[in-house]
């Protein structure tokens, strides 16, 4: 075998050792949460963002009889006949 040939096999198990590792064991590990004090604004964020309270969406205009009476108006359109191949070619004389 050529010198090549082993570089390249060993450059093929350590990609897919790396590979193995950062999708197998889950990558890197980073932190969930900011070590450093947050600013001013950051803070100001996180309290008003505390403050929020969830969304209720009433689902029950769906089920709504005068919903299921709405008919489409939709006007179909009809099919136009192709034209040029190239439009911007020289028109034939």
């Amino acid at each position: 075998m050529s010198r090549q040939n082993i570089l390249i096999g060993v450059l093929v198990v350590v990609i897919l050792g790396s590979g193995y590792v950062y999708f197998f064991t889950g990558g890197p590990s980073l932190p969930l949460t900011a070590t450093a004090t947050p600013s001013d604004a950051e803070q100001q964020f996180l309290e008003l963002s505390n403050k929020l309270t969830s969304i209720d969406f009433d689902t029950s205009v769906f089920t709504d009889p005068r919903l299921a009476q709405l008919v489409d108006l939709a006007t179909p359109i009809a099919p136009e006949r192709q034209g040029r191949a190239d439009p911007f070619a020289a028109l034939g004389r």
